[in-house]
């Protein structure tokens, strides 16, 4: 019997068809009633006249994929079966009452940048769970996004069609004719058209930062010319600034959004988690908060490590002369992991480092080298043994090297991009844009500051102590990078270093009062640490 000739009021196994809602290629979606249980679901029936073993195989993955997944923003599966009698296989789905994202975005056209934002903070936390039970979804489109209303009239979105989905350790399989590409053009990341096995999950969030250019803009990124012409501009062409179509999206949300679109898997966000962060961070839309409000989440949830106060270490230029209150640290920056980094990603990027050594050593070429480098540093771009080889790289390099490696980057337009990535949360592209600023202006007294500060961000102390270091090193006399560099020492309670510091600041300035104000005050306050300490350690020792 025909997928598409069943009537309301007809049985399937245990459910009772209410109504139909929709046929497509691969067979026919009911409205029915478990008989059983008394639950509405969604009954996708594949059709009889699909023999194909690849389709069948594609039906099947959508099962498994599904079974394996529980989460408020995946639609359900609860019950794969096939009914003998009329020869249909079919899936039992949570029912949506609701549209899916391209239905909507076709009723009401270019979206609010805020609630684009909500939508995709909702589909990023169903990749991430998806992304933890090894599940690549490979089909990240509005069609595939159900937007579904719940009782209090808030919308919930709902990844659907697991059908192109490849899970960890699985084979692949075509799901076309041979020589075809996995997925839907206007949503493909680049090396998911050159071979379809490459897709990892950042492919996956390419996809969706396709989807959220089209909720912004009514249109896809590449939405113009033939298959093949797509094809390209996905793998070559940078978008069009999305502001165009919708002026009201703001700096910080646009950054997030290239991210997401970047050529690179490697120059995107590496997680859904990580693209969430950066989401909770901003504001989607140019009204209300500045940069700096947009860049601070207005919570943390109990996943996201706690952060030091990023604006400790840089004086406050406002007021220059005010004493701020030495307080205890907000959280203790040794305790606070920075963000993982898998076992394969550290043994690639130590072959990259061992390679990159090796060369140097035999006097090979400082281009490749440094490329080399610039490998390690993606792979594991907190690890501090890259970040020293590659300046050292950068200081020996002649300025016609430095002018090949980083001659696209004007300083000026670098510095506004940190800007704008940090207001965004996305560390990765501030260490990335820091570097190559420095290694064209190795004195820049902000650059320095603001890799440290996003090192503390992250939580990691040393790291944001060595890019303090190392800006002292490069520029001596500048006063801002000293007293950072002694507010960084203060917060983590290391005495000595910061009063020296402050010390210096104030014979350097007999004016400062700040600094004077400094010594007098962590001297006292250093005393009363040594004094606890000694006392904790009477009281441990056992009389005598």
């Amino acid at each position: 019997m025909p997928s598409d000739t069943l009537e309301p009021g007809s049985r399937l196994g245990k459910y009772e068809l209410l109504a139909h809602l929709a046929t497509g290629g691969m067979g026919t979606v009911y409205k029915a009633r478990d008989c059983e249980l008394g639950r509405v679901v969604a009954l996708k029936v594949l059709s009889p006249e699909i023999s194909d073993d690849v389709l069948m195989e594609r039906f099947r993955r959508e099962a498994r994929h599904a079974a394996r997944l529980n989460h408020p923003n995946i639609v359900t599966l609860f019950e794969c079966n096939y009914d003998p009698e009329l020869g249909l296989h079919y899936l039992a789905l949570e029912f949506i009452n609701g549209i899916d994202l391209a239905q909507y975005i076709e009723q009401r056209g270019k979206l609010p940048p805020e609630e684009v934002r909500r939508i995709l903070m909702q589909a990023a936390k169903a990749l991430q769970h998806a992304f933890e039970h090894g599940v690549v979804h490979r089909d990240i489109k509005p069609a595939n996004l159900m937007l579904a209303r719940t009782a209090r009239k808030t919308i919930t979105l709902k990844l659907t069609d697991l059908g192109l989905a490849i899970a960890r350790g699985e084979q692949e399989f075509r799901v076309t004719r041979e020589g075809s590409t996995v997925g839907t053009v206007d949503y493909m990341a680049p090396e998911q058209a050159r071979d379809s096995r490459a897709v990892d999950i950042r492919s996956d969030i390419y996809s969706l930062g396709c989807t959220a250019y089209h909720m912004l803009a009514g249109r896809a990124p590449f939405a113009e010319g033939g298959l093949g012409e797509r094809l390209v501009k996905h793998l070559e062409t940078p978008p069009t600034d999305v502001r165009k179509f919708n002026p009201g999206v703001s700096p910080a949300f646009w950054v997030v959004i290239e991210t997401m679109l970047a050529k690179r898997p490697e120059d995107r966000y590496a997680t859904p988690s990580e693209l969430l962060r950066a989401l909770k961070r901003i504001r989607a839309d140019e009204d209300g908060a500045d940069a700096s409000e947009r860049a601070a989440p207005a919570h943390l949830s109990p996943a996201e490590p706690t952060r030091l106060s990023v604006p400790a270490i840089r004086p406050d230029t406002r007021h220059p002369a005010a004493a701020p209150r030495i307080e205890p640290l907000e959280t203790d920056a040794t305790h606070v992991a920075g963000p993982a980094v898998s076992p394969e990603q550290a043994r690639a990027a130590a072959a990259f480092h061992q390679r990159a050594v090796q060369v140097l050593a035999e006097g090979g070429g400082a281009d490749y080298s440094r490329q080399l480098i610039d490998n390690c540093i993606k792979l594991d771009p907190l690890n501090l043994t890259y970040r020293k080889t590659l300046r050292e790289l950068n200081r020996k390099a002649t300025s016609g090297v430095l002018g090949r490696w980083f001659g696209s980057l004007n300083v000026l337009a670098g510095k506004s991009k940190v800007k704008l990535a940090r207001a965004a949360g996305d560390w990765r592209k501030v260490l990335e844009l820091g570097e190559q600023i420095l290694a064209q202006q190795p004195g820049d007294v902000d650059t320095h500051i603001d890799l440290a500060e996003v090192a503390l961000d992250l939580g990691l102390s040393e790291l944001a102590r060595w890019f303090l270091e190392e800006g002292c090193h490069a520029a001596p006399d500048s006063a801002q990078l000293l007293r950072a560099l002694a507010r960084l020492h203060e917060h983590l309670e290391e005495w000595k270093p910061a009063i020296r510091l402050w010390r210096q600041l104030s014979k350097a300035d007999p004016t400062d009062v700040d600094a004077a104000r400094k010594v007098n005050d962590l001297s006292a306050l250093a005393l009363i640490s040594k004094s606890r300490a000694r006392r904790q350690q009477d009281a441990s020792e056992p009389e005598r």
